[in-house]
């Protein structure tokens, strides 16, 4: 069978199961089958599969017509121009969590260096946020990164990413419960600035059950309690006590549109200085809490 027949017989059968994107999937799955770039396809149309190769991109296609995400199926998800590795255990960075790595850059932008800094990025999952930001803070290198994230396996990941873009020696992945395993005195240098990135699962429950796109994808890193913001409630106290330590802490809190009145009133009940303000994604939906708490003496 030729590349163009392939294809075509591919497209059918993602269209007969309503997969939206059916003629882009068929030729990325080809072309990872096939090991060459989309480009390839259309410049030899009329070159013939092997058995193996024709083997292997049924498999893929059966696969995604099922649903199952393109990124799991290759292995890589593009993310702020960067290519990730990621599968089953870690979520795959969405576009809308793009915003959040460009307001940190416009915040380090805008601010003072006369402060030594630490970046902790909160439920690293693929490390795509850290490690977007170290290779952007071009001017920023005295930057300490963290990313922490309560599974294993995703710490696994994210490491084998941060390697894959040469910066495995500039971020420090660790295990733990948002920043219940972390000492304070692993993060925190007297006097500093803290910078908190969080994209922790934020979903309730029916939002789930209601997309089953997300079926393949690690529940625990979508769902969030009845309102979604079950692992929020248990953040901010954490971050509360972390500020009384140092002169200032911007957070960067990805939500669902839905929750934003719902996650102000749970940020003022436990940071009741904090200073609010939500960025709008491309799709002009609220996606994007910034909450700033400034001290100017910080306390013992």
């Amino acid at each position: 069978m030729t590349i163009s027949e392939s294809l075509s017989l591919a497209i059918q059968k993602l269209n007969q199961y309503r997969i939206t994107s059916a003629s882009l999937d068929a030729e990325i799955l080809l072309s990872f089958a096939l090991k060459k770039p989309k480009e390839f396809l259309y410049s030899h149309p009329d070159r013939q599969l092997t058995s193996g190769q024709l083997q292997k991109f049924n498999h893929l296609v059966i696969r995604r017509a099922a649903c199952e995400p393109i990124a799991y199926l290759t292995g890589h998800k593009e993310f702020y121009g960067l290519d990730f590795f990621v599968d089953k255990n870690v979520l795959i960075p969405r576009p809308e969590t793009e915003l959040m790595v460009e307001e940190v850059l416009n915040h380090f932008r805008v601010t003072p260096r006369s402060l030594p800094v630490t970046l902790i990025d909160i439920g690293t999952g693929s490390g795509c946020v850290p490690i977007a930001l170290a290779k952007n803070l071009y001017d920023a290198s005295g930057i300490k990164y963290y990313g922490l994230d309560i599974s294993k396996p995703a710490i696994t990941i994210a490491k084998r990413n941060a390697k894959s873009h040469g910066i495995s020696q500039k971020i420090k992945f660790l295990q733990s419960d948002l920043l219940k395993n972390i000492p304070n005195s692993l993060l925190i240098i007297h006097n500093s600035r803290i910078v908190v990135t969080a994209n922790l699962p934020y979903l309730t429950p029916t939002q789930y059950r209601a997309n089953p796109d997300l079926k393949y994808e690690p529940q625990k890193a979508l769902v969030a309690g009845p309102d979604g913001l079950k692992y929020y409630r248990t953040l901010l106290p954490q971050i509360k006590d972390l500020s009384r330590r140092v002169a200032s802490i911007t957070i960067f809190l990805e939500i669902d549109p839905s929750q934003t009145i719902a996650i102000k009133k749970v940020i003022h009940r436990y940071l009741p200085k904090a200073i609010i303000s939500v960025e709008k994604d491309l799709s002009g939906h609220n996606r994007l809490v910034i909450i700033k708490l400034n001290y100017k003496q910080p306390k013992p």
